[in-house]
C-alpha cells in the first residue's frame, strides 16, 4: 500500500498561449487538488493582466492610454515592470520589453491600431507611485519575454501556500521544480527537436530555454525571429537555444533572452544572479557559459 506521502496528481490547461502543466505532491490529494486550482488561477490572472492581445489587459490599457497621462496597473503588472526595467539596465538595453512594432511587423503579434513611437525604447517607461505607469513617448510594450516566467513563480507560490510540499510547474520553455525532490530536466536540441541534447538536474530551482527552431520565419528578404537585441533592433537568427536555471522562473525567463543575444558577454549578469546557463549550438556542442554548481548540466 502507498504511503499517504507518496500522492501525485498532475493536471494540465492550455493558457499563457501555450500548455501549463502543474505536478504536485503531497500528503492529501485533497490539499492538492486546492493548491492546483490556486496555481491555475494565479497563472490565468497574469494572463488576464498581461495580454498583448486583450483590450482589457494592463499591457493594452498602458500601450493605449500610458502616453500622455499615465495610467494603474496591477501590483503583479507593477512587479513585472520594474524586473524588466532592471534586466534593461543590466544589459544595456539588450532586452527590451518595447520591441512590440517590430514583432507586430513581423507578424509574432497583431496589430492593435495605436499609435507608436518606433524609437521609444523601456527608458521611455516611468513607474510612479501607487502603480502608475507613465510613458514619456509612445511606447509600445509586449511582456512576453518575462511574464511567463512570472506565471510560473506565482503557480509555485499559491501551490505552497496551499500545502503542497513538492512539485514542478511547467509553462512551455519555462518551468520550476520546488521542495526538496530533485528532478531530471531534458533540454531539446534546437536543430532536432525530438532529441534530448542536454538534462539538467533541479531542485527547489527554475530553469527556462528560448530558442528560435520554431519560430523563425521570412519578413520580405529577411529572416527573422522574436528574439531580437533590444539595442541593435536586430533579430537572433542563429540556430541555437540557451537554457538558463536561476533561483525564479522569471530571472531565468529574462536571462535566456540576454544569453541569447550577449553570449560569453552575459558571463557577469548570470554571475549577479547565480545563474547557470548552457548554449546549444549548430555543431551540437553544449557549451556552458557560467557555472554556480547550484544546477547541473549534462550532455546528452
Amino acid at each position: 500500500m502507498k504511503s499517504r506521502s507518496n500522492v501525485e496528481i498532475r493536471r494540465c490547461r492550455p493558457l499563457l498561449g501555450t500548455f501549463v502543466e502543474i505536478t504536485a505532491r503531497g500528503k492529501s490529494s485533497v490539499v492538492l487538488k486546492r493548491g492546483i486550482d490556486a496555481a491555475f488561477a494565479a497563472v490565468a490572472e497574469v494572463h488576464r493582466l498581461m495580454s498583448f492581445h486583450d483590450p482589457e489587459s494592463d499591457v493594452s490599457r498602458m500601450n493605449r492610454d500610458a502616453f500622455p497621462k499615465g495610467v494603474a496597473v496591477h501590483p503583479w503588472t507593477w512587479q513585472v515592470l520594474k524586473s524588466a526595467q532592471r534586466f534593461s539596465q543590466e544589459s544595456d538595453g539588450v532586452f527590451d520589453i518595447a520591441i512590440a512594432p517590430l514583432l507586430m511587423k513581423w507578424n509574432y503579434l497583431p496589430r492593435c491600431g495605436y499609435r507608436f513611437d518606433i524609437a521609444a525604447t523601456s527608458r521611455d517607461i516611468f513607474l510612479k507611485k501607487n502603480h502608475r505607469v507613465f510613458f514619456r513617448h509612445r511606447v509600445m510594450v509586449d511582456l512576453g519575454g518575462i511574464a511567463k516566467g512570472f506565471a510560473v513563480d506565482r503557480a509555485v507560490d499559491a501551490l505552497l501556500r496551499n500545502g503542497v510540499s513538492s512539485g514542478i510547474v511547467s509553462a512551455g520553455g519555462d518551468l520550476r521544480v520546488f521542495g526538496n525532490l530533485p528532478r531530471q530536466i531534458h533540454v531539446r536540441h534546437p536543430l532536432n527537436v525530438e532529441t534530448a541534447a542536454a538534462t539538467v538536474i533541479l531542485r527547489d530551482r527554475a530553469m527556462a530555454t528560448s530558442a528560435n527552431y520554431f519560430s523563425q520565419r521570412r519578413c520580405g528578404e529577411t529572416l527573422v525571429t522574436p528574439l531580437t537585441n533590444g539595442r541593435t533592433r536586430q533579430a537572433c537568427i542563429d540556430d541555437v537555444s540557451v537554457t538558463v536555471a536561476a533561483k525564479d522562473c522569471l530571472t531565468a525567463d529574462a536571462l535566456t533572452k540576454i544569453v541569447v543575444c550577449l553570449r560569453d558577454k552575459a558571463r557577469p549578469i548570470l554571475a549577479r544572479y547565480r545563474a547557470d546557463a548552457v548554449l546549444l549550438e549548430r555543431d551540437l556542442v553544449a557549451r556552458s557559459f557560467f557555472t554556480s554548481h547550484a544546477s547541473r548540466f549534462h550532455q546528452a
